[in-house]
Formats: structure tokens, sequence, C-alpha cells
């Protein structure tokens, strides 16, 4: 059971910063651009580093699962794919292209609405994979804890130092 939470850890760190990101998006709807400005500060890289992890640790952890969460979360993992690329370039025209501070109320709400779907598509590849992991009989490979241990720990730090200090120093 311990080499679960290698997924399950970077997974509870990912969904609150996720949900602070799709609540800023919905927030900006209609409002001047101010070329990202909080939205940008709300760790957009940092909170897709914890996803990674996460899926990164799944992999290594039970590749004997692999074939049968692909076959049941193809779909929902190939939407969440494609919105996150739609949302990527929806991010570079709003926060780096666009020069105009008049907004761009299908630009926000297209947004803000990949935001929706990303969410709704890896809850329903989470709760699946969980269940699947949880029902079956698929042993962890735990060969490789003594080796993710440490990355794990050096993993929240690595991370969370630098955004203590960019919100730290923000309003300044």
């Amino acid at each position: 059971m311990s080499a679960l939470w290698f997924v399950v850890v970077p997974l509870m760190v990912y969904i609150p910063m996720f949900l602070v990101e799709l609540y800023i998006a919905f927030r900006r709807i209609g409002k001047p651009l101010d070329k990202g400005g909080e939205y940008l500060h709300a760790t957009w890289e940092a909170t897709h580093t914890f996803l990674v992890l996460a899926l990164n640790y799944f992999m290594w952890l039970y590749s004997s699962a692999i074939v049968d969460v692909a076959r049941s979360v193809f779909i929902p993992l190939i939407m969440f794919g494609a919105v996150f690329i739609v949302r990527a370039i929806l991010y570079i025209y709003l926060f780096y292209i666009k020069k105009s501070t008049k907004p761009n109320l299908i630009a926000d709400w297209a947004f803000a609405l990949c935001h929706v779907v990303m969410l709704v598509c890896i809850s329903y590849v989470t709760i699946t994979t969980a269940q699947i992991l949880l029902g079956g009989d698929y042993e962890s490979n735990h060969i490789l804890l003594p080796l993710l241990y440490p990355g794990l720990f050096l993993m929240i730090p690595l991370v969370s130092v630098p955004l203590y200090f960019l919100y730290k120093t923000r309003g300044k």
C-alpha cells in the first residue's frame, strides 16, 4: 500500500493547485488583461509538475496495470490531452500575444471552460484508475521504492520553496 502514496501525494498537491487555477480563470473573464498577472502567479508550471510526477510514479510502480487502466481511460485521457493543448494555445494568446487590454470574451470563456473539461477528465481517470488498482490484483514494483522515497521527499520542497518566495514577493 505504501507504493500507492507515491501516486496519491502528488495528486493531493495537484488538485487544490489546479482548483485555484480554475477559480482564477473564471474570475478573470471579461476583465482587462494584465498579461497574466494573478493567473501567472498561480503556479501554472508547478501545478503540472505534480501531475507529471504522479503519472511517472504510477507508470514505474504499477506497470502491470497500465494496459488495463489505459483501456478504461483512453477517451477521457485523450480529451484531457487535447484540451490541455487548446488551453496552452489560449494561454499563450491571452498572456503573451494579445496586445489590447480589452477582454476577448470568447477566448476568456474558452480558456476557463478548458479547465472544467480537464478537471472532469482527470477526475474520471483518477477515480477509474483507483478502482482498477484497488479492485484488481496488481503488485507494485517495490524494488523501486528505495529510489523513489528521496525523490518524493525532495520534490515537494523543491517546488514549494520557490512558490513561497513567488507569493511572498508578488505584492512588492
